[in-house]
């Protein structure tokens, strides 16, 4: 899906991650313990990060660095 998204134009690609990043904020909420869900927010941007640095060195060959943070969760 994600192909397809960005054969689109960068629109419809942010459309695609946004419905994702919804997905498994979803799924993380579902499955977590309400106490444990600053961290669990926290680990999936973390891996997220970790993604993205690790595809712009596979497609540039540079090593880079991306931090991601969470500074705040709040629950309303």
């Amino acid at each position: 899906m994600f192909e397809d998204a960005s054969m689109e134009g960068p629109e419809v690609l942010q459309s695609h991650l946004r419905d994702v990043a919804f997905s498994l904020g979803a799924q993380a909420a579902a499955s977590s313990d309400p106490a444990h869900m600053p961290q669990a927010i926290n680990d999936l941007v973390t891996h997220f990060g970790r993604g993205i640095q690790t595809i712009i060195q596979e497609i540039t060959g540079n090593e880079s660095k991306f931090d991601v943070a969470v500074y705040a969760v709040q629950q309303k």
